[in-house]
Formats: C-alpha cells, structure tokens, sequence
C-alpha cells in the first residue's frame, strides 16, 4: 500500500473529504480521490522519439532529473540530449512533448537550450524544457448561468474534472458538466388547505409543473386545484331541455349532458341536443319552389317536399321543374350547376361544383362545400359562435364567447364558475365570489359571521372562534383549543394518543428513522418504534452478515476483507479501512512488490503476450514484474539494429521519417514498405544525390591528404560535381605543382621555382629544364611516360607504339617526336638548346657532350648526355650540376628508369616532421631545426643544447648529421644519402658513388666499392668493367636476376648513368 487514507469527518453527511497522502512522500496528497504518488516524467516523452528517457526520481516533488540518451552513448539530464555537435536544431528531438509545439531560433550547435516550447492545448510556454501548460476548463464557461465553476487540476490531460455548483436557492453539483439544479415548488405550498402538492420534476427550467390534488381525486397542474365544479349551473343547455353533470370533480369536466323533453332519446355530451330539425330552413327546394316538412325532428329526415309553381313535387330533394335541371339553383351559393343533359326525360344526372374548391362536386344536389360547425349550436344558450373557416379541412375551429369575454376554442365556454359553490370557507363563514367569470377565479372572499372585520381571500378566513374546528392536527389526533379567543391564537394542542402532543399544529405522531436511509449503501434499516417519542432505536443490518448490525448508526460489515483470503497463494492482504463505506479497498501485494487493490495483483506480466509489435518483428520483455511496464522492446526481423521501447518498432515504413539525409538534403523513400528497406535518396540542392546515405554535396579532395609528404593541397572547388581538380605544390619550392595528384620528388630548399603558375596542366609533371641558362624555363613531363616539352604543355596523348615511350632521346636536354608510331626507328630527338636534330638515335647537343664522348673512348653516342659537370666529378662543387650526371645509382635523376613509388605517402615521418621523397630513399627533417634529418626514418628532433648538429648545417646537401657524444667538440659524424660514405667532425667531401676518400681500407664498412674495381676501370677495360660493375650489383643490390649479357648489353639504355659514371672515373 503506497497511500494512506485520512477522513478528518466521519459524519454521515460529510462526504467526499477523505484525504490520500503518499507513503512516500507527505506532501503528495489528494482530497476525495487517489492521490498521484507516481510521477514519471518521460510519460510525456521530453526526450523526443530518437532518445531513451528514464526518470530516476519518479516522486511527483521530484522534477527536471529524467535523464536523456542518445544512440550514441550521448547523455542529458532534465533536458533532450545534443546528439552531434554540427548544426543543431533543438526540435529535432522533440523535446517538448505531445500537445507541445516546438521552435528553435538558433540552429548552430553552440546554441543550446533555447528552443521554445508553446502549448497547443491549453495556456503556457517555455524556454529550454516542456511548458507547464494550463487548461483551465471553466474558461469556456461550461456549467452556464447560475452555477459557479471550479476545475480541480488544470493540467492539459485532465478533463472532465471541473465541478459546477447551483447557487442558492437551487441545489445541486455534477463532476464534468453542468449540474442538475433541483427546485422543488412544493415549499412554498401553493395549492392551498386540503389539497396535495407534488412537484414531479425539481428542475428550474421546469416551472410550475407542480400538481395540486383534491381528495376527490380533481387536479389542477401549476395552481391550486378547483375541487368541485358543477358544469349544469349555467345552464349550458338551453331551453327544452335537461342538464345532468355526473362527476362534479373539477378534474372531471364537458362530461354534462343535455337531454330533449320533448324526446328522451334525443341527448348530446358537452351541448345542447339537437331536439327538432327543420329541414326546410336551409332552402333545399330552390328558387321558385315550396317546401315543406312534415316532421321537423331529427329522427325524421329528409321528408321535405319540394313543389314547383307547376305542382311537380318531390320528396327530400330539389324538384325538377322543367328540362333544365339547374334553372331552380338546386346547388345553393357558392355552388355552380351544371347539366349535361336537359332532356325531360334525363333528370337527375345534374352536377353541383363548389366554387371555392372545384374537386368538390356532387350529382344530382348540393355538393358538401363548407361546414358552418355553429349551426349545430355548440355554444349553449347566452354564447356567441364563430366558425371562422366553414370548410371540412378545418373543423373543431368554431369559438364560443360568453359575455364577459371568456372564450373556448372547439366547445362550449363555460362563463362562470361561482367557487362559494363548493363551500371553501366553511362553517361560520359567509362565502361571496365577485366575479364568477371562469377566466377570474381565486378571488372568492371568506367573512366570518360574528366579525365581519375578518375575512380571507382565496381560503377560509381566521375567525378563531376554536382553533380546533378547521382540524388542523389531522387524523387520528385529538385537538384541543384551550383558549378559542382571536387575541390566543395557535395555542391549540394536538394529541396522538401515544404521548405524542404538538401545540399550534399538528403532531408528528410517528417517525420512521430509516425514510433518511441513515445505514448507508448497502445495509437494510428497520424501525421497531415509529412513535415521534421513540428516537434512535432504528437497527442497521449488514446485506452479507445478517448477524452484523447496529442500531442508530451504520453497521460495521466489513470487519477484515482480508480474512476470506481474496488475494490467493503468494500474496499478502491488508485491509486499510474496515468500514462498509469503504469495501474493496483491500490491497494485494505480490513478493516483488507489485500491488492491486480490490483484487488480486497480478504479480507477472508478459507484455509480450498481447504481440504488441507487430508483424514482422520480435518482442521482448526484459522484466516480467507486473509493476515494470512499457519496458518490452520491438525488434524488426529484417533489421535487428531497429528497436523500439514500449511500441513497434520503425521498420522502414518511411525511411525518411528518421531524417538520416541531414541538414539542408531532401529525402525520398519510393517505396515505403518492410520489403523495401535501405532506398531512400538523398538529394543536395546542386543536384548531388545518393541511395541509402545522406549525400556528400561538398567534397574537399584535400581533406584526404592526397599530395604526400612536404606538399600542399588546395581545392578551388570543393562542389562535389567537380572533382580531379586538386592541385599539389611543393611546400620548399612553389614552383613544382601538380593537379590531381602529388607532385613527387619535391625539391629541397634553394631549387627553382619556374613552375609555379602551373603551366603544364592536369596528368603532368613541372620542373625546371637543367639545360637552360635562363631561370624562367620548365619542363612539362608526362605522367606515367618519358613523353616532355620545353616551356609548354606536353602531347601527352600518343598513340600505342609511339617509340618516345622508349625515352630513346636524352630527357634533360632534349625532346622526343615519332611521326610515324607504326614505323620504328624514325623518332627525332631535338636538343631543347641549339636546335640539333637526329633521327633514330639521340642527338649531339653541345661540344662539352661530343669532348666527353672522345675521351670516354666509349664510342656510343647514345650514352652521353650531360654538361661539363662530368669532368670533375671529385669537385665539391659538382654536386649543383648533378641532375644531369649524378654518380649514385639510387638517384632520382631524370633518366629513362621507370617511376618509383611516393615513400612518404605513409607518413613514416609522423607529426612535427616534413617527409621528402628521393625516389629510391625518403628523409625526415624536424620542423622545428632544419638541420637535424635522417634518411629512411624518423629523425631525433628532441636533443639537448649540446648538441652539435642542432646548432648548423655541418655536414652539408644530402647528408645527415649525428651527434653520439654531445659533451665532446667535433664529433659528429656525418653520413651521405646516396652511398655509404661517412666522415667524422666534417661534412663528406664528395658523396657520390666510388669517391670514397675518407675511408683508407680496401673497402669501407657500409660496402664501397673495391679499390680493384676502380683500377680495372682505370685500365681502360670497358667490358670487364661492365662484368665487374654487373657482379657488384649482384653483390650490393642483390639483382640475383641479372646475368652479365643482360646486364651490358642493357647498359646503354637503361643504365647510362652508371657507365657515364665509370667512364668519367676511367677518363
């Protein structure tokens, strides 16, 4: 039991203020009805249909702690939960709740908390959470006029619990409407002395209904009844002839009847009898002829002659005095005759029509056409007679007037009524009605004999001579008036003869207790002694125990609901109130905790059980306690990941009603059915759409780091339509671009910067030409072939067999054209500088290029390609022109090698460094000291103030510096990139392949070259040195693959480079 019941007035006649107060909470309470100890505030869902709401304090004292969560994980407490933090319309969730409108004015995600809530039933609004809404229902007024309303809960839900009021006189109240006010017109005893009054419907709008009765059983309905009323005193029925009225009771009237002296037989009820009747004087003979009847009276009828001035007669009808059956008006007026035939011998057979209805006609005499109803003399004698419509179709209309203008409509009128008839003052009283008109009554006068001083109107007059005479204690008493004086009135004394005495009245000489039904529902009531003197004594007897009784006061029936054990095996009984007025007021309380009052709980509950869900979807209830309720989930067959609490699920009936499209997108789901699931379309307003995902309607390339290590990214169009237009630029040289896709190989600081407008356009690669002496010059490289221009877009798009493909031509000074793709050897090479041509092979570019091939002694024009850089290769200065001829056979120089992979596109570098690709090798340099980097790894950018190669740029271009003891001076060591060379406390002084001169062993640690190759080289062998260079890379570079043919006879194509660079050492 969670409440507990407290009725401060147990008196019978204080009803409806028992109080409920929560166990729980002492302040929750409610008069005349349960109070609500539960307040669950996510009953109005504040949460919104994409959040799970739970109410950790359900005590209705206990407000704004419900708690809102998202799918996500994200929570909320006293408010819907922001579920993402980009653009944020609070009413998405529907925080407000059913009957509540919702408008958030600021949308972006910072804004929280100030959408409005507006109620839509009721007054109310709010900002930030659910309005508290008021309907208060007596605003529209719904008891009327003279009611008082009152609305107990004005919360919006709560309807039909307004209270109207009658005011006083009235009495009366209804819950939920307008009350009944009752008013019994009986209080005010209008009828009068001797007569009952009974009010049947105690209604204000029903008024004077009230009948009052006479003993004699008359009846009067809104006035005192007329007892007596003798209908023959104004003789209604004329002269020659006898009234007799049968009942006199004023209930009873037109009952009298008239009876003709002259014939016993001839009467009429209600008027005169008609008692002769001459036919003759509604002139039935027509013009010109006699008529006579021989026996006026009404049983002898049509017995009239009609006799023409020719002596034609004829007997109860018009005679036909010549041809012309109409000449003699047989019709009357307001009649037109006709005959259809005049022949003597064709009578009879003329035709009367009325002239106020022509459907009206009759053969051979007058048509019906009127009904004058005053010719029978309805009225009675001394009343005038009216028919104002002398016509069939309106009959009982005639009105009877009498003299002093009382009329009746259909009847005789009756003139006068004299009410000193029936005697109303009684003895010694004389009785005088000044008016007897029947329309005036009330008005007789009542004197008394002895004073005539004393008199009364409408009634007896108080003359006192006993007091005893009128008999005013009734029947069966005994009255008494000691003293019978006008100066001692109402001493009377009245006597029952059981003790029982009343002075000035009547004595109320027995009382039965139980007419106020003082036992209560329920309970019978007996009255052993009626006597007025014997009070108190009534019994009350319970209907279910006739044992259980009390007397002058209710019976207790309900000693213990409990002790018959309603609530069954497993559950507990208690019986709050053991009272008759409060039965089935017992509460079962299951071992869970589940409670029921005035039945059996149900302790478990399968919500399940019902198949709430639907088809298509499986239910599922958590807890079964009885007392856990809209706590089964719905889940869909088709998509378990669709759940639902306390209702089906949304199984994809419109998979637009969840809004996955987002902010600014429109939605469709063609077809909305279970079958159909995951197609819906979303629609950007630039016409970007997408099926079964919300649409990417902007798409920054950038955002996907395409460019690589040491690069830049920008989009100029991030509408999703134009895409491939990204463009890649190197962060240490603006110049070197790229439009989708990364640039690669960026330069290191202080390269050129001639390809900075972007001249070579999309699928190209722009770099500076290392053969021009002017700064301004590029060159445009196809991506994936050897294919360049010089300072101007390439012809990228050649056909398969094009031999440029090959780079047959030098691609750092020359450019590559075949005329002819389907003929082989006609490429022409074209020197970028000088305008030397060759066809078929490379061609000769410059004098430093023909002076090194001499001295080379190789013979092969094809192999040489290159500027003057080639003859000092031990110059510290040789490493700026090493572009063209560099000695490191893992250069990224521009040769006919194919492309290698971006190595930085992993990011081996991570943050706070800037990854650079070398093609066959990548460097990280910290970005915070330029001069601390390290080939293929992570550089270590966290060294102390000690540290030498933090300070400057000791070891020089493509070298790293490290610093193992940073207490000592010098000695860091410095280790080249391109080959194994290190020095210790100074920069290498030449890093390129086979200058190892700072290293005194036959072959260094990190694998140089072998002193014997460089003197093989030296002695001019140019094939051994072929054989040899071939062995060392099978022995460094393990090209297990390459046999020695391969190898040399491969050399003058694909590995120029490196026998340029032997031929440079053997020179």
């Amino acid at each position: 039991m969670d409440q507990t019941c407290n009725d401060p007035n147990v008196a019978a006649n204080s009803l409806h203020d028992f109080e409920c107060i929560c166990n729980a909470d002492m302040m929750v309470k409610m008069v005349d009805g349960p109070a609500t100890c539960v307040d669950d505030e996510c009953a109005t869902s504040p949460c919104g249909m994409t959040q799970t709401c739970t109410d950790l304090n359900t005590s209705p004292m206990s407000t704004g702690d419900f708690e809102c969560e998202c799918g996500n994980g994200v929570k909320a407490t006293g408010m819907p939960a922001v579920c993402n933090m980009g653009t944020n319309d609070e009413c998405m969730t529907m925080p407000c709740g059913t009957g509540q409108s919702c408008l958030d004015p600021d949308t972006t995600a910072m804004s929280l908390l100030d959408f409005v809530c507006s109620c839509v039933t009721g007054v109310g609004n709010n900002v930030g959470s659910p309005a508290a809404c008021v309907d208060d229902e007596c605003a529209s007024s719904p008891c009327g006029s003279g009611q008082t309303c009152v609305d107990a809960d004005t919360s919006v839900g709560s309807t039909g619990d307004f209270t109207c009021t009658c005011t006083s006189p009235k009495t009366g109240s209804a819950m939920g409407s307008a009350a009944v006010c009752a008013l019994d017109e009986c209080s005010a005893a209008p009828c009068g002395a001797g007569q009952t009054c009974d009010d049947p419907v105690k209604l204000p709008s029903s008024l004077l209904d009230y009948t009052c009765s006479c003993s004699n059983g008359a009846m009067a309905v809104g006035a005192p009844a007329s007892c007596d009323v003798d209908e023959c005193l104004p003789s209604p029925c004329g002269t020659g002839q006898t009234c007799s009225d049968p009942n006199t009771a004023s209930n009873s009237l037109h009952d009298f009847e008239c009876v003709c002296d002259n014939d016993m037989t001839l009467r009429a009820v209600d008027g005169p009898a008609t008692c002769s009747k001459d036919e003759c004087a509604s002139m039935p003979c027509g013009m010109g002829q006699t008529c006579n009847d021989p026996s006026p009276t009404p049983s002898s009828l049509l017995d009239y002659t009609c006799t023409c001035g020719n002596g034609v007669v004829a007997t109860g009808a018009a005679a036909v005095c010549d041809g012309d059956e109409c000449a003699n008006s047989p019709c009357g007026s307001g009649q037109t005759c006709s005959d259809p035939n005049t022949a003597s011998n064709s009578l009879h057979d003329f035709v009367c029509t009325c002239d106020n209805d022509n459907s009206l006609t009759r053969v051979d005499g007058p048509a019906t056409c009127d009904k004058d109803e005053c010719a029978s003399m309805p009225c009675g004698m001394g009343q005038t007679c009216n028919d104002p419509k002398k016509e069939f179709g309106s009959l009982h209309d005639f009105t009877c007037t009498c003299g002093n203008g009382v009329m009746t409509t259909g009847a005789s009128a009756v003139c006068e009524t004299d009410e000193c008839a029936a005697m109303p003052c009684g003895t010694g009283q004389t009785c005088n009605d000044p008016n007897m008109a029947t329309n005036s009554l009330h008005d007789f006068e009542c004197v008394c004999d002895k004073d005539a001083s004393l008199k009364a109107v409408d009634g007896p007059a108080t003359c006192d001579k006993d007091e005893c005479v009128s008999m005013p204690c009734g029947a069966g008493q005994t009255c008494t008036d000691p003293v019978q004086s006008l100066q001692s009135l109402t001493d009377f004394v009245c006597d029952c003869g059981n003790g029982v005495t009343a002075i000035g009245g009547a004595a109320v000489c027995e009382v039965d207790e139980c007419l106020a039904s003082p036992c209560g529902l329920g309970q019978s009531c007996s009255d052993p002694n009626i006597a007025a003197n014997k009070l108190h004594d009534f019994v009350c007897t319970c209907p279910n125990d006739a044992s259980l009784t009390a007397i002058d006061g209710p019976a207790t029936c309900d000693k213990d609901e409990c002790k018959y054990n309603p609530c069954g095996a497993g559950q507990t009984c208690q019986d709050p109130t053991l009272t008759l007025q409060s039965t089935h007021d017992f509460v079962c309380t299951c071992s869970n905790g589940v409670t029921a009052t005035g039945a059996p709980a149900s302790c478990e509950k399968d919500e399940c059980e019902d198949e709430p869900c639907g088809k298509q979807q499986t239910c599922n209830d958590p807890n079964k306690a009885a007392n856990v309720l809209h706590d089964f989930v719905c889940t869909c067959d088709n998509f378990p990941q669709l759940t639902a609490v306390d209702g089906p699920a949304t199984c994809d009936k419109n998979e637009c009603a969840g809004n996955p499209c987002g902010m600014d997108q429109q939605c469709n789901d063609p077809v909305q059915t279970l079958e159909s699931l995951h197609d819906f379309t979303c629609t950007c307003a630039n016409g970007v759409s997408a099926v079964n995902v919300a649409a990417t309607c902007e798409l920054n390339e950038c955002d996907a780091d395409p460019c690589g290590d040491g690069e830049t990214c920008s989009d100029p169009d991030t509408s999703f339509v134009v895409q491939h237009n990204f463009v890649c630029r190197c962060k240490s040289d603006l110049t070197k671009t790229k439009v989708d896709g990364p640039v690669g190989n960026c330069p290191m600081p202080g390269e050129t910067r001639q390809c900075a407008a972007m001249p070579c356009g999309p699928g190209q690669t722009c770099s500076a030409s290392s053969d021009s002496s002017s700064s301004s010059d590029f060159v445009c490289s196809c991506d994936g072939s050897a294919i360049t221009k010089l300072n101007g877009p390439a012809n990228c798009a050649v056909p398969d067999g094009d031999e440029c493909l090959l780079a047959p031509c030098d691609v750092g000074s020359q450019d590559c054209m075949d005329p002819n793709p389907s003929q082989s050897g006609d490429f022409v090479c074209t020197c970028r500088y000088g305008g030397n041509t060759e066809t078929g092979a490379s061609a000769d570019c410059g004098s430093a290029s023909s002076d090194s091939r001499s001295n080379s002694g190789s013979g092969s024009d094809s192999a040489v390609s290159g500027s003057d850089s080639n003859t000092n290769s031990n110059s510290k200065d040789s490493e700026s022109d090493s572009n063209s001829n560099s000695n490191s056979m893992d250069s990224d120089s521009t040769g006919s090698s194919p492309p290698t992979p971006n190595s930085c596109k992993s990011k081996p570098c991570g943050d706070e460094q800037t990854c650079s690709d070398y093609g066959e090798y990548f460097v990280c340099t910290c970005d915070d000291n330029e001069n601390l980097r390290k080939k293929d790894g992570r550089a270590e950018c966290s060294v102390g103030k000690d540290n030498e190669c933090a300070r400057s740029n000791l070891c020089g271009e493509k070298q790293s510096c490290e610093d193992k003891d940073e207490g000592g001076e010098e000695n860091f060591v410095c280790s080249c990139w391109e080959s194994d060379m290190k020095s210790t406390g100074s920069a290498v002084d030449n890093c390129r392949l086979g200058a190892g001169n700072n290293s005194d062993d036959d072959e260094d640690d990190d694998g140089g070259i072998p002193w014997w190759v460089w003197l093989l080289v030296a002695l001019g062998a140019t094939l051994l040195t072929c054989a040899m260079y071939a062995g060392y890379r099978k022995h460094k570079m393990n090209d297990d693959d390459l046999t020695l043919n391969e190898f040399c006879e491969s050399v003058p194509q694909n590995h120029g480079n490196e026998m340029r660079n032997l031929e440079t050492v053997q020179v």
